[in-house]
């Protein structure tokens, strides 16, 4: 739930944009924007924060003067509104990007006693006195820009810094210096540390297994659907299948996925890395072509043939929904694996990767020709 709020106290009142997570509680979060103010795209980036599982409020500051005592009291009036609130529960965090962060360094000693973590993207007008002398004592992250001072200390164990040498300005917000790589990588850098000091933590690996089970399993659309976000997509890289938002992944999965992968399709688990909103699985699929997969093989009639392959997923979370899939294999060797492709001439293999993907024994380069003379040369 959204909505926006009005703050008043020892200072001119302000509005503050207020989303509560869909489970209906989280630890507390305030987003300052580069600019204090509010727009369309950062409500939107407040909602997101709020589908990781936070209490979010986004002040419009813009129109309060830059006094330090004045912004001490508005930020005070932000954490005791935050704290009245039964649906924030637990600690607070501060994001602050711009200018933004630029008021979060300059009032740090007045408020790091109020906050649990923060983190600022590209201040403006930092100097590296404004951090090396602060008593930071509290987890404390800042993504830089080529703007800033690269000869900013990290000698603080409470400090995390991150440099991103090609964004620029604004990379995190949506505007015309937004940087998708450069945003993603901070993003998942903040959730780490919010997670780790404020949480809320979620059992990714139980979301996962029970995503595949309502696909696999049960092949249940319906409850598929109920362990994504709002708005989800996958994406199957080699044959760029899936669906982006609820509608048109509903439709997918329903008419191309969850019922038509065949009888004995077998997923076989090989390893998973679990990070903080992010899984890396690795693992072996198996199935007979005994009818139409257009997932994987689209337009390609059964061919009756057993085709087994490495896959990786690649699967982002938004809090305790899936927020995206990238799935990775090798469509050559499906291919030649239905006999659509012949090996001949080619740097391809079939059934093969699976086999020494299971069994390190067997013997690596068979595809380098130079390879046997190779092993008679020096080290």
């Amino acid at each position: 739930m959204s909505e926006t709020v009005t703050i008043t106290g020892d200072h001119p009142s302000f509005q503050s944009f207020q989303t509560i997570p869909q489970q209906g509680s989280g630890p507390g979060l305030i987003f300052i924007s580069e600019n204090y103010n509010i727009t369309k795209e950062i409500e939107q980036e407040a909602i997101q924060l709020s589908e990781e599982g936070y209490v979010v409020h986004v002040p419009d500051l813009s129109n309060i003067s830059p006094d330090d005592d004045k912004m001490i009291l508005c930020m005070k009036s932000v954490i005791t509104y935050l704290n009245k609130i039964p649906k924030k529960v637990g600690k607070i965090g501060i994001i602050g990007r711009g200018y933004g962060g630029y008021i979060i360094l300059k009032l740090f000693e007045s408020l790091s006693n109020l906050f649990d973590c923060m983190i600022i993207y590209y201040p403006k007008n930092i100097e590296n006195k404004m951090i090396d002398n602060l008593n930071i004592k509290i987890p404390f992250m800042i993504h830089l820009i080529d703007d800033n001072d690269k000869s900013l200390k990290n000698d603080n164990k409470f400090i995390e810094v991150y440099k991103y040498p090609n964004a620029n300005y604004g990379f995190a917000s949506i505007t015309e210096n937004f940087d998708k790589s450069s945003s993603g990588m901070a993003y998942s850098r903040t959730l780490t540390i919010l997670k780790k000091t404020i949480g809320p933590i979620y059992d990714l690996n139980a979301l996962w297994d029970k995503h595949i089970e309502y696909e696999f399993e049960t092949k249940d659309v319906h409850k598929t659907m109920e362990t994504m976000v709002s708005e989800p997509y996958v994406n199957h890289i080699p044959t760029m299948t899936g669906g982006v938002g609820y509608d048109h992944l509903f439709r997918f999965y329903k008419y191309y996925f969850v019922n038509s992968n065949p009888p004995d399709t077998r997923i076989i688990p090989i390893s998973r890395t679990v990070g903080t909103d992010c899984i890396v699985d690795e693992m072996i699929f198996s199935f007979t072509h005994t009818q139409q997969i257009d997932w994987i093989l689209p337009g390609i009639s059964p061919t009756n043939k057993f085709v087994e392959i490495p896959l990786v997923a690649i699967v982002k979370f938004r809090g305790n929904k899936l927020y995206n899939e990238h799935i990775y294999w090798d469509q050559a060797s499906v291919l030649v694996q239905i006999g659509l492709l012949s090996k001949e001439g080619l740097p391809i293999t079939g059934g093969e990767q699976v086999k020494k993907l299971l069994d390190n024994s067997i013997p690596s380069n068979r595809l380098i020709n130079s390879w046997s003379e190779t092993l008679k040369k020096e080290i």
